[in-house]
């Protein structure tokens, strides 16, 4: 009887590699996905805010389409919140705190094997003060008057 036959060695290494070799592409693929959407909420959150408190027209529908096709699944809104104050008392209040909140959900159809997982949820906030000083924004027409104030009444001493 000959121990050292190697019919078959091939086929039973092969068979107890593939199962973890494939779990770990599996779970590389879910971890890098989850990772993009998760930066694309993230970068759509703080791109929402400069435009909003800037009072630029929104990009949500451009934004949602650009993270996951047809824009399913992505909802992005900004809710401006009360004057802050930046400058000393003769400046006039900033436009205010923005919030912006990005929620992506993307259900697995890529991999219909695995019919159990659960949704990927993710939910990215980015809340700042920003504001617009140019010349047609309400606070640059402010701050533009109350310079121009300081300014004159600085000439005329």
């Amino acid at each position: 009887m000959n121990l050292r036959c190697p019919k078959g060695q091939g086929l039973v290494e092969t068979a107890l590699i593939i199962p973890p070799l494939l779990l770990i592409l599996y779970g590389t693929y879910a971890c890098l996905r989850s990772s993009f959407l998760d930066s694309a909420a993230e970068e759509a959150a703080h791109a929402e805010a400069i435009r909003s408190g800037r009072q630029l027209a929104g990009m949500e529908r451009e934004m949602s389409d650009s993270i996951l096709t047809g824009g399913k699944g992505v909802r992005i809104h900004a809710n401006t919140g009360n004057k802050t104050r930046l400058l000393p008392a003769p400046f006039p209040g900033l436009a205010g705190r923005t919030t912006v909140i990005a929620e992506i959900e993307k259900n697995w159809e890529e991999t219909s094997a695995m019919a159990n997982l659960p949704a990927l949820r993710i939910r990215r906030t980015s809340e700042m003060s920003v504001d617009c000083w140019e010349k047609h924004s309400p606070s640059g027409k402010k701050i533009r008057g109350v310079v121009s104030g300081i300014v004159v009444t600085g000439i005329l001493r």
